[in-house]
C-alpha cells in the first residue's frame, strides 16, 4: 500500500484566497471576493451537475443519490445497492443523531427542499448571536440574498392545478386550525413547472420528484446564480472533486490546505497542497466543524478558540407523516414544497409546519410534514485523540421542547382536517439543517473572522448557534454571509 501511495502525484499551488465549499456561505464569499478582484479558488468535494435530466428520482435511486456510499441515505428512499460514487448526499453519523449534507458544485442548493423562510424579529433575537441585528439583515441582506437566489412564491395558476390539491387542502385546514399560513418562497423557474403541467416537458417538479434535485433546469441552484456570477468575473476558479482533508499553519503563507483531487468513485488522483494567506471555511456546519476541531485537537492550529465544535444544533427538525386523510391527497403531488403554516406565539412553544409533496405512485391519503421548533440545548463535535477524527454528540432531550411544540401544532392541524400523524424521525433522529460549530461570539467576530487567527474566516451555517428560529436556514445563512462579506470588504480593513 505504501508503494502505491507514493505513485500518487503531489502538487503545490498558491492562491490569494481559498473558499472551502460551494454551498450558500461559500457561494456568497466566492462572488464577493471575485467582484473585489481577489484571485479566489473554490475547493468543492463534489462534482458539477449539469443537464435537463441530471438528477435521480426519489423512488428510483441509483449511484447518484449518495456520497461514496453503496446505499441510499435519504429517509424514504427504497433500498438499493450500487457502486460508490460522488453522489448528492452524505450521511454523517453522530451519537444521537445523523446529519445529511450536500455535495456538488452548489452544495445543498442542489437537492434541498428549497423552502426559503425567515424568522420574526422576536424569534431572531432569541436565537441568533448577540450583535447580529435583525433590522439590518431585514433591510439589506435578506432582500439582497432573495434577489440573488431568485426566490418567488408559487403563482396562483400553478397552485390551482389539480396536482396541487394537497397543498391547497393544507392551507384550508391550517387556517381552520388557527395557524398563520403562507406561500413559501422557492428558487424556482415556475414557467418550467407550467410547461410540465401542460405536458410540454417530462413531469418532475410537477409530480413532486424534487428531493434529489430538480430536473428540467427548473431550480435556480447556486451553480446558476452566485457561482456562475463569480466565475464570470474571471477572478474565481471552482475546482470540483477536490476534498479538503486538513487545515494547518503554513510555511510560506499563513495556512496550508491539504486536499485530494478524486475520481467519481473516490479514488485519489492527486495530492494537492494549497498555500494561502486567506481561508474561508464554508463546508457546511458538519464540514467546517470537522476541519476546525481536528486542526485544534491535532495541534495543527492549537490556539483555535475553545468554542470550536460547540453550540451545534439540529434546527428543531421533525418529519411527520399525516395519513388516513378523509379525502384524496392524490398521487404525484405537485412540488416543490410551496405552502406552510406556523404558530410562533403558541403557549406550547413556537413551531412551523410545511407541506412536503412527494411522488407517491398511487393514492395514499397521506402527506408529509416538515416541521421545526426551537431546540433546548446543544450538541458538539469532539476530537478523538485515538483516531485523530472528530465526532458529533447530540444529547438526549436536547430538542425535547421542539418536539412538544411541533406535536401540538400537528395535532391541531390533524384535528382540523382528520386522519392521524406519525413522527417519522423519532426512532432514527436525522437533520437536514445542521447549524453551529464555529459560532459568532465564542469563535468568530461579527464578520466571521476566527478570533486571533488573521486570514481565517467562516461564512456558513457553522456561524449560527443551533437554530434559525423555526425557519429553514438557507435564506438566513445566505444573508448572514452577505453581512460578513460586507464587513470584510468595506471600511479599509481588508481580509485580515
Amino acid at each position: 500500500m505504501a508503494s502505491i501511495a507514493r505513485l500518487i502525484p503531489v502538487r503545490e499551488v498558491h492562491r490569494d484566497a481559498v473558499v472551502v465549499g460551494s454551498g450558500f456561505g461559500g457561494a456568497v464569499a466566492a462572488l464577493r471576493l471575485a467582484e473585489a478582484g481577489v484571485r479566489t479558488l473554490v475547493l468543492e468535494r463534489g462534482r458539477r451537475w449539469r443537464g435537463a435530466a441530471a438528477f435521480p428520482r426519489l423512488y428510483h435511486p441509483d449511484r447518484r443519490v449518495s456520497w461514496l456510499a453503496r446505499t441510499p441515505v435519504l429517509p424514504g428512499s427504497p433500498p438499493a445497492l450500487f457502486p460508490r460514487y460522488t453522489g448528492l448526499v452524505e450521511k454523517v453519523a453522530g451519537r444521537g443523531i445523523s446529519v445529511l449534507c450536500g455535495a456538488g458544485v452548489g452544495g445543498g442548493s442542489l437537492h434541498y427542499g428549497g423552502a426559503s423562510t425567515r424568522p420574526s424579529a422576536e424569534l431572531f433575537s432569541r436565537v441568533m448571536p448577540a450583535g447580529v441585528d435583525f433590522e439590518e439583515l431585514n433591510r439589506f441582506h435578506y432582500p439582497r440574498a432573495a434577489a440573488a437566489l431568485r426566490l418567488s412564491p408559487v403563482p396562483d395558476d400553478v397552485l390551482r392545478h389539480e396536482r396541487y390539491t394537497s397543498s391547497r387542502r393544507f392551507l384550508v385546514e391550517a387556517r381552520k386550525a388557527g395557524l398563520r399560513t403562507s406561500r413559501l418562497r422557492q428558487p424556482m423557474d415556475w414557467d418550467v413547472v407550467r410547461r410540465e403541467l401542460a405536458g410540454g416537458l417530462p413531469p418532475f417538479a410537477a409530480h413532486g420528484d424534487v428531493l434529489y434535485g430538480v430536473n428540467n433546469n427548473a431550480r435556480h441552484s447556486l451553480d446558476k446564480t452566485y457561482l456562475a456570477a463569480a466565475e464570470a468575473t474571471g477572478s474565481c476558479e471552482i475546482a470540483p472533486l477536490h476534498v479538503v482533508r486538513e487545515l494547518t499553519a503554513g510555511t510560506t503563507h499563513r495556512y496550508t490546505l491539504r486536499c485530494d483531487r478524486i475520481a467519481t468513485d473516490g479514488t485519489v488522483q492527486e495530492h494537492i497542497r494549497v498555500a494561502t494567506d486567506t481561508v474561508f471555511l464554508a463546508a457546511g456546519s458538519a464540514g467546517t466543524s470537522d476541519l476546525l476541531v481536528r486542526a485544534r485537537g491535532s495541534g495543527a492550529l492549537p490556539d483555535l478558540p475553545d468554542g470550536v465544535g460547540r453550540y451545534w444544533g439540529n434546527n428543531g427538525d421533525r418529519i411527520h407523516l399525516r395519513t388516513l386523510a378523509p379525502g384524496p391527497t392524490l398521487p404525484r403531488q405537485g412540488g416543490p414544497a410551496c405552502v406552510g403554516a406556523d404558530d410562533w406565539a403558541a403557549p406550547t412553544g413556537p413551531a412551523t409546519v410545511q407541506h412536503l409533496p412527494l411522488p407517491f405512485g398511487f393514492e395514499t391519503r397521506s402527506t408529509v410534514l416538515v416541521c421545526m421548533g426551537l431546540p433546548d440545548g446543544y450538541g458538539a463535535f469532539h476530537y478523538d485523540t485515538g483516531t485523530g477524527e472528530s465526532g458529533l454528540t447530540w444529547p438526549t432531550g436536547a430538542d425535547s421542547g421542539a418536539g412538544r411544540a411541533v406535536r401540538a401544532v400537528v395535532r391541531r392541524l390533524v384535528a382540523a382536517g382528520g386522519g392521524v400523524s406519525v413522527h417519522l424521525t423519532a426512532a432514527v433522529p436525522v437533520t437536514f439543517h445542521p447549524l453551529g460549530g464555529a459560532v459568532i461570539g465564542p469563535v468568530c467576530d461579527q464578520a466571521g473572522r476566527v478570533h486571533d487567527h488573521p486570514g481565517l474566516h467562516v461564512t456558513d451555517a457553522a456561524l449560527i448557534p443551533g437554530t434559525t428560529g423555526c425557519c429553514n436556514p438557507s435564506w438566513t445563512i445566505t444573508a448572514l454571509a452577505e453581512r460578513c462579506m460586507d464587513r470584510l470588504l468595506s471600511g479599509g480593513r481588508g481580509l485580515s
